[in-house]
């Protein structure tokens, strides 16, 4: 009897590529278990701080909270550098390290060729391990995600939401980019078969991608024009894209024309209040932020989707 006539189940193809591929999505909860209890640590610290000097509890908007703010970053300054660099790597290193091995150890094992000769054929065996993978990603980065927005909270409350570095932290986005480099790794293991080449590739593309997101982000929606009479700061959850000025007859004049008419903040600040001045601000508005994460999180998906098929594709066209 052949083994087409064999082929087991899609169900029992996803249990079996579960069986195989246990050993690396152990390692993954492992290491992402202590990376979450060391963010757990960290974020307590951060926390406690911000109840201390009391900014955690205030009204952003208010000088008096600016205040308490600048208090909390003299006191505990010295650990938040951290939390640019990791908002660029976490995430995306495990869907790295996930998806390199999946296809290319099996190569450089040799265990491919008895793989396939299992009923299930290549194409299944492949998308079976690609499937799995991708879920278990996909699930444990949501609560990932979650700790990484609360420990990330006095970054959030210096620059707001629309910063690079807490954007990419917040669950879709986060979701995408880790499916994204797994994705590179699995076809880059398709492909090369050299786990580590995969791993690199993969990690490369995962602190790549937040850099091209955020070049094409701003243009998810139409930004909106705002005169503005003041000089303050406003909501700082606005993402600000760009700054213009006028003068009182409404011809537009350059950023620097603007601050060589006065001599100090001051007398600025009454250019634009009561001087006839307008400040124009292009910006996106505060309630766009999930609609850009969700609007992001699709089109990193199907990136990754479409990478995943590219891998099964060559798996079944092109490997021997």
């Amino acid at each position: 009897m052949s083994s087409t006539t064999l082929a087991p189940p899609r169900s029992a193809v996803l249990r079996a590529a579960g069986l195989r591929h246990r050993p690396a999505l152990l390692t993954l909860l492992a290491v992402m278990g202590v990376v979450s209890l060391a963010l757990l640590l960290h974020g307590w610290y951060l926390h406690t701080g911000l109840d201390r000097t009391g900014a955690g509890s205030c009204d952003p908007a208010t000088d008096a909270c600016r205040v308490k703010f600048k208090q909390f970053l003299h006191q505990y300054a010295d650990s938040m550098p951290m939390l640019t660099s990791v908002s660029y790597v976490l995430g995306g290193t495990f869907g790295a390290f996930l998806g390199g091995p999946l296809l290319a150890r099996e190569f450089e094992h040799g265990t491919v060729r008895f793989a396939w000769t299992q009923g299930a054929g290549r194409s299944r065996w492949t998308a079976g391990g690609l499937v799995v993978g991708g879920a278990v990603l996909a699930c444990v980065s949501v609560p990932f995600g979650l700790l990484l927005r609360w420990w990330s909270v006095p970054s959030v409350m210096a620059s707001g939401s629309f910063s690079p570095e807490a954007f990419v932290q917040l669950p879709p986005v986060l979701v995408g980019r880790v499916l994204v480099a797994f994705g590179v790794a699995a076809l880059a293991g398709a492909v090369l078969r050299r786990t580590v080449i995969a791993v690199g590739l993969g990690l490369a593309v995962s602190v790549a991608l937040p850099f091209l997101a955020y070049a094409v982000r701003s243009h998810y929606m139409a930004p909106v024009e705002e005169p503005v009479h003041t000089l303050a700061p406003l909501a700082l959850d606005r993402w600000v894209l760009s700054v213009w000025f006028s003068d009182p007859a409404g011809n537009r004049i350059s950023e620097s024309d603007f601050y060589n008419l006065g001599r100090d903040y001051a007398n600025l600040q009454s250019l634009v209040s009561d001087g006839g001045y307008t400040m124009h601000q292009v910006y996106q508005p505060a309630d766009r932020l999930w609609p850009f994460q969700w609007i992001e999180f699709g089109w990193t998906t199907l990136l990754a989707v479409a990478l995943c098929a590219a891998a099964v594709w060559w798996v079944r066209r092109r490997a021997a």
